[in-house]
């Protein structure tokens, strides 16, 4: 297939300015997201609801809607304007937040978090797809790196925004309104929650750019020879992806516990540690790992992407064993250098995705890719560890050991399964 003409896509500024205002759509979806994580006393309080319910709003409510909606949703972004679809998506969570607000039960506070997933779930297939017809092959891994350097930030972030927006809160921010009444934590939903809709506004000065057809993608056979040619090609690599995204949530489950536990650190201090140290870490890994995917692809050709993050997978080793030094100091050296190398991991096999996708389907594949970081990610993870530490080590060994032979023993099988889709872009 021919690779569109460089001259043929819009003017190095204008697809820059793009990716930003989706950088910044993608800080907002995930400080919308987890701020919850921040307001889960006095929300438990109120609503006299237990830790069991209080899991389900931090995780099922969101989780469920996001991964199964975000399949039809891609399909829509193969065929719509992602444009369109970004900015319905970021009203309909901007919507839920403020539902959150008012929310007076368990049951009405879960159906408004059904609905932030539910905004949610379109916008990274809508605008990886986007950006993919913005920038041509050789250029695209740094954009992907930059917009999933928003989600970095978001995750690492949203602790930080929700903790200086809740001080806001309190020191007034509504006093005078007729909201000055209502409770601490409903406040911070509608502090978030009205930027957030009135991001819209931003995101319809997006043009919509023209859908190219640059994929690099072999041609399709029949029978047995397309379906082997697909698992040996780029399957593989949804499944590394989907190992990063799992050890991502198990590490950064745990690692916030193993400080506190094992070395008594003050539970506020590795927040703000850990979230900052996350920001620079995972964000930055997201841009060197863009970066260097084109880089790589300059250099190696087609299989260049792939083996970067084979080369990531690897790298990641060392810093798991780092994990279980047995020092504060140590786990505070390792985790921002393993999400760092984690997230080379995902910019590099995402841009590779890409690469290998043809434009009519890249939504749908992004989507397929979430899904899976969803299902095996944020399932799996955390309980790996926990069982890590229950059979295998004992409770006694605590947190340290279990984390790192979760990370070792994941990501050794991800480079063993990567090999067949290293060998098969050969040129």
């Amino acid at each position: 297939m021919t690779a569109t003409t460089e001259a043929a896509y819009p003017r190095p500024a204008r697809a820059w300015s793009v990716v930003l205002i989706l950088f910044a759509t993608a800080v907002l979806a995930y400080t919308d997201r987890q701020v919850l994580s921040l307001l889960v006393d006095p929300i438990r309080a109120d609503l006299g609801i237990s830790d069991t319910q209080m899991s389900l709003l931090l995780g099922t409510a969101f989780a469920v809607i996001y991964g199964v909606a975000g399949i039809p949703l891609g399909y829509l972004a193969d065929r719509r304007s992602r444009r369109n679809l970004i900015a319905a998506g970021v009203t309909i969570w901007s919507i839920g937040t403020l539902l959150c607000a008012v929310a007076p039960s368990f049951g009405t506070l879960f159906a408004a978090r059904i609905i932030v997933g539910l905004g949610e779930a379109v916008l990274s297939p809508a605008a990886i797809s986007m950006i993919s017809d913005y920038f041509e092959p050789k250029r695209r891994g740094l954009a992907v790196g930059v917009y999933f350097t928003g989600i970095a930030i978001g995750i690492g972030g949203a602790i930080l925004i929700g903790g200086g927006v809740l001080d806001l809160v309190r020191a007034g921010l509504f006093a005078g309104t007729p909201l000055a009444g209502w409770a601490p934590w409903r406040l911070v939903f509608v502090a978030i929650g009205i930027p957030s809709l009135l991001w819209t506004l931003v995101l319809l000065t997006v043009r919509e750019p023209e859908r190219r057809n640059d994929a690099i993608v072999e041609p399709a056979e029949p029978g047995e020879r397309s379906l082997r040619s697909l698992m040996t090609g780029i399957a593989p690599v949804y499944l590394v992806v989907a190992v990063a995204s799992m050890v991502d949530n198990a590490v950064g489950a745990w690692a916030p516990s193993l400080l506190i536990r094992q070395f008594g650190q003050d539970p506020a201090a590795v927040g703000v540690q850990l979230g900052v140290l996350l920001m620079i870490g995972y964000g930055g890994g997201m841009l060197a790992g863009g970066a260097l995917a084109d880089r790589f692809a300059a250099w190696r050709g087609p299989r260049g992407k792939i083996e970067l993050c084979g080369l990531a997978v690897l790298a990641t080793l060392p810093a798991a064993m780092l994990i279980n030094s047995g020092s504060a100091q140590g786990v505070l050296v390792a985790v921002p250098i393993y999400f760092a190398l984690s997230a080379v991991v995902t910019a590099s096999g995402l841009s590779a995705i890409l690469d290998a996708t043809p434009n009519r389907r890249r939504g749908q594949a992004m989507a397929v890719s979430f899904f899976l970081n969803v299902a095996i990610g944020a399932g799996l993870g955390p309980t790996l560890v926990a069982l890590a530490g229950t059979h295998v080590f004992g409770e006694a060994a605590g947190l340290g050991p279990a984390i790192s032979l979760t990370v070792v023993a994941s990501y050794v099988l991800a480079a063993l399964a990567l090999l067949p889709a290293i060998r098969a872009r050969r040129v």
